[in-house]
């Protein structure tokens, strides 16, 4: 059996009377693109400094491909590529040889061929020869997962990794992401506020608020669970709003327009209030349920103690 890539068992963090990560567990298994989320201030960011070996835990362990990090931390960061603040690179050096020197620093093999091929994954291929001071800031992020893959790691972590892109740039990130789990079998561990780019990128996620996992599991198994949004579109809004308030379900009401009405309900509920109208013969033009994964982050997280 395959050892999980990830495995933080009772995990704790504290700074004098602060808990910054507060019991914390979660299992990320090879191969997931993990989705690691959190309002600021949940942990995250303490969380992966622990995990990269770059401050201590109070208690409490990490486990990386099997191995404790506190008496493996050489052979398992060797495996692991990680971009934790924004990635800093020599401006007046082509990206070919700012990648040669950080890859000197880490012993990854720095010949062009291989240089070459990484700047091809990252899709900066035609820009090898380009100086850093040309690119944008997308560009310079994904020259900073190209560094992060110089020494070929299973596992790697990214946090924040579309913070400032403009929407073109997120688009590029996420399809990296994919590409990177699909086609060359990377493990991504991603911690962002971006909740519709985990939404369509993660396969599986957690979701910490003050330093505990409030909930994990599948991405879509998450977002087809309890309560979604029903947009009601009508040309009788009015009316239907009467029916509705005459019904156990009026507390679901979230606002209305001219045209539609914004409920708030369980799925097994829909069912109920569309035979309340049909009955009624309210028309309706459309009945369309969503869960997003931005408004359920935001019920758990303000729902947490």
């Amino acid at each position: 059996m395959t050892a999980p890539a990830i495995e933080i068992n009772d995990l704790h963090k504290h700074y004098g009377a602060f808990h910054a990560v507060d019991g914390l567990n979660l299992r990320v298994s090879q191969g997931d693109v993990y989705g690691f989320l959190g309002p600021n201030g949940a942990g995250k960011s303490t969380t992966i400094r622990m995990m990269l070996s770059l401050i201590r835990p109070t208690s409490g362990t990490i486990k990386l491909f099997g191995l404790d990090l506190h008496n493996n931390r050489n052979e398992i960061l060797r495996r692991i590529g990680a971009i934790v603040e924004r990635p800093d690179f020599y401006n007046y050096l082509t990206a070919r040889r700012n990648l040669e020197l950080l890859g000197r620093l880490s012993g990854a093999d720095v010949s062009t061929r291989s240089i070459d091929h990484i700047l091809g994954i990252v899709g900066l291929a035609s820009r090898a020869s380009s100086k850093v001071k040309t690119f944008s800031h997308g560009m310079k992020q994904r020259l900073g997962i190209a560094q992060a893959l110089l020494h070929s790691p299973d596992l790697i972590v990214l946090d924040e990794p579309t913070t400032g892109l403009d929407p073109q740039g997120m688009v590029d990130i996420r399809d990296l992401i994919l590409e990177l789990a699909a086609d060359h079998k990377k493990t991504v561990f991603l911690s962002s506020h971006i909740l519709p780019e985990v939404e369509l990128t993660a396969s599986r996620m957690v979701i910490i608020n003050r330093g505990k996992a409030v909930v994990e599991g599948a991405v879509q198994d998450l977002l087809n669970a309890g309560r979604l949004k029903v947009t009601i579109e009508t040309t009788e809004v009015t009316r239907a709003l009467e029916i509705i308030r005459a019904t156990p379900l009026t507390h679901h009401i979230q606002s209305h327009t001219d045209d539609k009405i914004i409920m708030m309900m369980e799925r097994d509920e829909i069912a109920g209030i569309v035979a309340h109208l049909s009955a009624a013969n309210i028309p309706l033009s459309a009945v369309s349920p969503v869960r997003s994964l931005e408004e359920y982050f935001i019920a758990l997280t303000q729902e947490a103690p």
